[in-house]
């Protein structure tokens, strides 16, 4: 899990007197003391309004103490001074019904946070988050190929947001070329350095891209399988990643995937600033995008505080 108050951008403002007040008021926060947070950040934004992360960090303190408006409005200045945005502010506005959970992705703050992550990525994930989501993904493809009897096999399959390589291991025995994609370069390296039993690399491409832009270089009807773990976490409107799909997939070829999942409606972001999409949601977008559901079935993927957090596991046909 990422924690909310963590950032993944640099928090120097260059001015080491500054950068010391901001460190006071993160400790105050985590402290639980937000009403110091704030005025200490009260006096460094005054003296250096640029502060992005004090902006950032504003926020978190103004929403502690209950205050959404304030907080959106220190958000929104994050966006204004960084519309790259890395910090998440849009996961924040989200969070809190500010923005449209759909409208809130942000590929730099995806990108560099796994980077960061990148050298304990495996052992936290597998150790402390108890992550099965390639296992579980690989055994509900296998059941949705028995229920529409086709061979548990894909000659050419994309593995989406691949990461370290965790799904690539799962599912290289059943593929003939398999290619990966992720943003983050230091989770690319790790990937390219994995190999098979007979020394051969793990997988047969790999490419720093997001998934759309990677989808996008795909040609039209060209795979068997777009696989995707713990990836749709990171992204709202999942509309252009089912249409990519759709068109790269050969006839009856299969999307599998995981998400978050709630007992609302459509799309929100979570507490962990991941977001969790409904079933009902899921069902309409895969069917305007000429994927037809095969297997939706409950799962959790992970831990987060020692309990599951609920998920879904969804494997959809190409018609």
């Amino acid at each position: 899990m990422i924690e909310k108050g963590s950032s993944v951008h640099s928090t120097g403002s260059g001015d080491p007197r500054l950068d010391r007040r901001y460190a006071w008021a993160e400790a105050a926060l985590k402290d639980g003391d937000a009403q110091a947070a704030i005025e200490i950040l009260d006096q460094t934004l005054s003296e250096a309004y640029g502060f992005t992360a004090a902006w950032h960090l504003f926020g978190l303190a103004q929403e502690a103490l209950g205050h959404n408006e304030d907080a959106a409005t220190a958000w929104r200045q994050c966006l204004e001074l960084d519309p790259a945005d890395h910090f998440g502010a849009r996961l924040d506005l989200a969070r809190i019904g500010a923005m449209p959970a759909e409208d809130a992705a942000s590929e730099n703050f995806s990108g560099t946070l796994f980077d960061d992550y990148a050298e304990r990525f495996d052992s936290h994930l597998i150790e402390a988050l108890q992550y099965r989501a390639p296992a579980l993904l690989k055994a509900a493809l296998a059941r949705a190929c028995q229920q529409i009897e086709r061979p548990f096999h894909f000659d050419m399959v994309h593995d989406l947001g691949c990461g370290t390589g965790l799904m690539g291991e799962a599912i290289r025995a059943e593929t003939g070329f398999l290619a990966g994609c992720d943003l983050s370069p230091r989770m690319v390296e790790k990937a390219r350095a994995k190999t098979q039993g007979d020394g051969r690399p793990l997988y047969d491409k790999l490419a720093v891209a997001g998934l759309a832009s990677f989808l996008a270089s795909r040609p039209d009807h060209s795979a068997d399988l777009v696989i995707a773990a713990d990836v749709f976490v990171y992204l709202g409107d999942l509309t252009p990643a089912f249409a990519q799909s759709a068109r790269v997939l050969k006839r009856s070829g299969l999307l599998a995937f995981t998400v978050q999942s709630h007992d609302g409606s459509g799309v929100i972001v979570g507490e962990d600033r991941r977001f969790a999409h409904a079933e009902l949601w899921l069902r309409q977008k895969l069917s305007e995008t000429r994927l037809l559901p095969v297997r939706i079935e409950e799962a959790s993927t992970r831990q987060d505080r020692d309990r599951p957090v609920p998920g879904l596991l969804v494997v959809a046909e190409r018609n």
